[in-house]
């Protein structure tokens, strides 16, 4: 999967550092302007952050929380006690599942409705991208990661919607979640250093009981050394 991968640097956005806590209490984020706001967790990933704490469906890893309808993310450690929460940049297309065969076209060969992030309980793990820069890989068959935001598209404007408060303008990537900088540098990286973890992608067309409650637990590995955006 030959696909191209920039990180971007020196990210203005800042990121929301949160005590142990419930995930439903609010996070705050600065925007390129210094202005502070705020990033509430949704009800959704509250419910999902306490599933997680009572049956310790983690299984003692870090975990993440990515929630598509309100474009955050939300970071746990092993013991679901809350390490940060950002907005965050999700596919275009609204949907929970993955078009067949995604992970091994070109992006030019992506249509704008196959452009999902797929919903699910998925094993992570750091790898790297092709320039040799860091992602948290969610998906490797689907070429589904985490990474810093991507700015090689000026039209894209991947910063400033990051940077407004309404989730409705941060749908614009092929798939992947794109975080800020400091985000995954500060949060993501350290956290799972050395270690596997568990990403809950939360659905927007099914319900958390048909994605996560209703069948047998099933998560995807992921390794390897390819991107996407």
């Amino acid at each position: 999967m030959q696909r191209r991968w920039t990180a971007a640097a020196g990210l203005a956005l800042g990121l929301a550092f949160g005590q142990p806590s419930m995930a439903a209490e609010p996070s705050h984020a600065a925007g390129p302007s210094g202005v502070v706001v705020e990033v509430p967790a949704s009800s959704a990933a509250s419910e999902i952050a306490a599933w997680v704490r009572k049956t310790a469906d983690n299984g003692g890893l870090p975990f993440l929380i990515i929630d598509k309808v309100s474009a955050q993310v939300l970071a746990f450690d092993p013991q679901g006690r809350r390490l940060g929460a950002t907005p965050a940049l999700m596919g275009l297309a609204r949907g929970d599942i993955s078009p067949p065969g995604i992970g091994h076209r070109p992006l030019s060969a992506i249509a704008p409705e196959e452009r999902i992030t797929p919903a699910g309980r998925f094993l992570a793990s750091i790898g790297e991208n092709l320039g040799g820069k860091g992602i948290l890989w969610i998906d490797y068959d689907a070429a589904l990661s985490l990474h810093p935001v991507v700015t090689t598209r000026a039209a894209d404007r991947r910063l400033e919607r990051l940077a407004t408060a309404a989730p409705d303008d941060n749908r614009i990537s092929y798939g992947c979640v794109n975080v800020p900088v400091r985000f995954y540098d500060e949060i993501v990286q350290p956290t799972f250093k050395g270690t596997m973890g568990v990403v809950y992608i939360l659905p927007e067309s099914r319900s958390l009981a048909q994605v996560f409650f209703a069948t047998p637990r099933a998560a995807t590995s992921a390794s390897g050394v390819a991107p996407n955006e």
